[in-house]
């Protein structure tokens, strides 16, 4: 396991004093197919994950390692684009820092992004959903070994109470239409047989994603308002003859980049 990312008051003393005077309420973190977000930023300011005490560079290709502050969609922001992975040597704890950094810097409010490979048949390479649960199949969960949490109730972790008139906005300004559905998580870094796909669809998950699960349950213990926003960056092993590979993810994220824009700009409309 790698020794960092388990402290967070030594970066946070970092950012408030690379960020001074800024107080966002809500914080954003990018993963696969949402990079374009940091273009849509105003009065930036910026720092590297691995100039902020404890923290290291992000090691995913498509995932940046910077923190950034400023104006997204008229609102004050906490923007970290990329994220840490299990598959890549960390804890379960350990990647769940970004949330537990945007806490102790104050926001309250926290949307979560990711790609996932879509395993529903209605959703197509491209399309988006809304999470609305998770069953997470990697039996870690981050709060082992943090005896003082007690055993935290994970019921209603995600919003999706202003899903209908999300899904109106979209339909009705862009055409897009935004799926709601569970998400599995799983570690990675292997994609998932044909045969793992079918018993996913069978207990009712929409789609699997590497990612997102301990920072949601982490999120929900932290009392932070949370949305997690999905992107299909593929279709899940079974459902195309084609192998996966990461760079279809990245090149498929590259096509989506307008519409997850407008996505997220909607989302804040009729959340904030």
């Amino acid at each position: 396991m790698v020794e960092c990312l388990d402290e967070i008051e030594p970066a946070a003393a970092a950012l408030r004093a690379a960020f001074p005077e800024r107080f966002p309420a809500v914080a954003v973190v990018l993963g696969s197919g949402f990079s374009g977000i940091v273009d849509e930023l105003t009065d930036t300011l910026a720092v590297s994950y691995a100039d902020l005490p404890g923290f290291v560079p992000a090691g995913v290709a498509g995932h940046a390692g910077v923190v950034y502050s400023g104006r997204l969609f008229g609102h004050d922001v906490l923007l970290f684009s990329g994220r840490y992975h299990v598959y890549e040597g960390y804890s379960a704890w350990q990647v769940t820092a970004l949330v537990r950094l945007a806490a102790a810097f104050g926001c309250k409010r926290l949307l979560l992004t990711n790609a996932v490979g879509g395993i529903a048949d209605q959703m197509n390479v491209g399309d988006f959903m809304l999470v609305s649960d998770h069953i997470n199949l990697t039996g870690l969960n981050p709060f082992v070994g943090q005896n003082s949490i007690g055993f935290p109730d994970l019921h209603n972790l995600y919003r999706t109470d202003f899903y209908a008139e999300l899904r109106d906005r979209l339909l009705n300004n862009s055409g897009t239409v935004l799926h709601t559905g569970t998400l599995a998580w799983l570690t990675g870094p292997t994609y998932e047989t044909p045969a793992e796909i079918r018993m996913l669809e069978v207990i009712g998950c929409a789609a699997v994603s590497m990612s997102t699960v301990p920072e949601a349950i982490v999120a929900k213990t932290l009392h932070l308002d949370l949305i997690t926003l999905s992107f299909v960056a593929n279709q899940a092993a079974g459902k195309c003859s084609q192998p996966l590979t990461h760079q279809d993810v990245l090149d498929s994220a590259e096509r989506a980049q307008h519409k997850a824009i407008d996505i997220v700009g909607q989302l804040f409309a009729c959340w904030l």
